[in-house]
Parts: C-alpha cells; sequence; structure tokens
C-alpha cells in the first residue's frame, strides 16, 4: 500500500508540474509574438497609426508613412507619426501610453506616392520598460527626420529662437528627385523672412535665402556663420561699385541666398526709374554681377 500510494503522488505531482510547464510556454510564445504588447504598458505602433489614421479619415492603404519615431525627451513618451496622402501631409503625436493625441498638424500638397522611396515606412518593433523614457526604438534608418527637426535646423542655421519668430509653414515636397522639407519663418522685429530646403533623410541645407525687403536702416542680419559680412557691408558694396549715394535710393531689397555651394546677397534698388541690381559674395565681398537697367 506504500509502494502504491507513492506512485499515486508521483503522478500528481508530474501531471500539476506539466500543467505549469505549459501556461508558462504559452506566456513566453505570446512575448515572442507581440514584444511590447499591452503588458508593457504602451499602445503598439499599429494601434498608434490606427488612431492617427482614424483621425484624419484615411486608411494606411491610402497613406504613405514617413516617419514612426517614439520620441523619448519628454516624461511622457509619445509615438511622432508622419504620412502622406495624394493631397496633404499629417504630423502627428500621439501618447505612448493613453492613446491619446497630443498634437495634429496637416497641410495640403501635391504627393505622387509612388515617388516614396522605398524604405521610409520603418515601424517601432519594440517598446521601452514601462515608466521608462528610452531612446528611440527600432530602427531609423530610411526615415524622414520630421517636421520638428527640420525647424530646429534651419532655426539653429539662422541664428533665431523659434519664440522670436512666427512659422509661416514647414512642408515635405519632392523636388529634383530629392525629398525635402520646406522651411519658411519670418521675424516681424528684423522684418526678414527665411526660407529653406532640408534634406528630409540627412537633414542637410540644400538651400537657403532671406528675404530683408522694407528691412529697418541698419537692421543688416544674416545667417549665423562664420567668415561671412554683414548685410550692410554688402549693400555699401553694391552702392560703391554703383557709383550711387545711399540718400538717392527708393525700394532698397536685400536678399540673402545660398545655392550650389555658393552664398551671396541680391541687392536692388532704384534711382528715379533706373532699377540696378547687383550680387555680392557673401564671404568675400567680391562683386558677381551687376545690372543697370532704365524702366
Amino acid at each position: 500500500m506504500v509502494c502504491m500510494l507513492s506512485l499515486f503522488m508521483g503522478c500528481s505531482a508530474e501531471s500539476d508540474g506539466g500543467q505549469d510547464l505549459s501556461a508558462l510556454s504559452g506566456a513566453s510564445e505570446d512575448s515572442q509574438e507581440n514584444p511590447g504588447s499591452q503588458s508593457a504598458g504602451y499602445i503598439t505602433v499599429a494601434e498608434a497609426k490606427t488612431i492617427s489614421l482614424d483621425n484624419a479619415g484615411l486608411v494606411e492603404e491610402d497613406v504613405r508613412f514617413v516617419r514612426v519615431h517614439l520620441a523619448s525627451e519628454s516624461e511622457t513618451p509619445f509615438y511622432d507619426l508622419e504620412f502622406i496622402s495624394v493631397d496633404m501631409e499629417y504630423d502627428y503625436k500621439v501618447d505612448a501610453a493613453s492613446g491619446e493625441i497630443l498634437s495634429m498638424n496637416s497641410e495640403a500638397g501635391d504627393y505622387n506616392l509612388e515617388n516614396v522611396p522605398q524604405g521610409t515606412s520603418q515601424d517601432v518593433t519594440a517598446q521601452p520598460e514601462t515608466g521608462t523614457a528610452q531612446s528611440e526604438t527600432g530602427n531609423d534608418e530610411g526615415q524622414y527626420i520630421g517636421l520638428e527637426s527640420a525647424q530646429n535646423i534651419a532655426l539653429e542655421h539662422a541664428g533665431q529662437k523659434e519664440e522670436e519668430v512666427q512659422i509661416l509653414h514647414t512642408k515635405l515636397e519632392y523636388e529634383d528627385r530629392v525629398w525635402q522639407y520646406e522651411v519658411e519663418f519670418y521675424h516681424p522685429e528684423l522684418h526678414i523672412e527665411y526660407d529653406y530646403d532640408i534634406d528630409a533623410l540627412t537633414g542637410e541645407i540644400l538651400s537657403f535665402d532671406m528675404d530683408t525687403e522694407y528691412s529697418p536702416q541698419g537692421a543688416g542680419h544674416s545667417p549665423a556663420n562664420d567668415g561671412q559680412i554683414a548685410e550692410e557691408k554688402a549693400k555699401q558694396i553694391a552702392l560703391e561699385y554703383a557709383d550711387v549715394a545711399e540718400e538717392d535710393t527708393q525700394r532698397m531689397k536685400v536678399e540673402f541666398d545660398y545655392d550650389d555651394g555658393r552664398s551671396k546677397y541680391e541687392i536692388e534698388w532704384y534711382v528715379g526709374r533706373t532699377e540696378y541690381s547687383c550680387d555680392v559674395d557673401a564671404v568675400t565681398g567680391e562683386v558677381l554681377s551687376f545690372e543697370k537697367e532704365f524702366d
């Protein structure tokens, strides 16, 4: 009887152990299939996409995601999602824990979705632990830098602060076979309008210019770039070259332009009905071109 009792107890223990292992195995498989699932405290990438698409009234088949990024710079991590449809660009920030839409921006455009390079719609494939602010997860390779980063690059190059300017627009565009962000902003005190084109993948400044038309006398300004002469200096070079006194001019217009690796000032003015235009190298002060035309 002792032997039979021992045998019965051993079978019961083996049966219980088998059930525990099976349950543990099932949980492990579920965890592998759904990394960063609800157990981690964050919504998934698919859910963040669905939230933003539902709000925009679109389906994923009709858009191209160019950026899916789990931001970590705030105490409340959020998904930064950018996508485009044939006639609109969208930028959403979705709370990674609650799924609440924190902000949404859209801007009209004209997009050929077939031109979006393969691989720009990277997914975040893993989530950080609950309550932590990890750096971005997933692979950012092939993703666009984002509207906010493009604005920051332009502002830093111009030597301006976001709170001191008016952002006119930041939009994604396809030009010269390159996807790029066009950033335009205006400084109300300096009366200067800035226009930047920034590579959407690398963040490289492709071109920029400044329009200082109607700027106050002596309010010369150029982007923070070592070795460049000031706007006022460029203007005096142009006037001396044209042999014109500044007090005789009307409708003076000065633009700062950067193109093909060269920065220059484009200066135009009138004396009576005669129109003058002069381009001055922003680094050397050399007169690059000069025209004088009777209107």
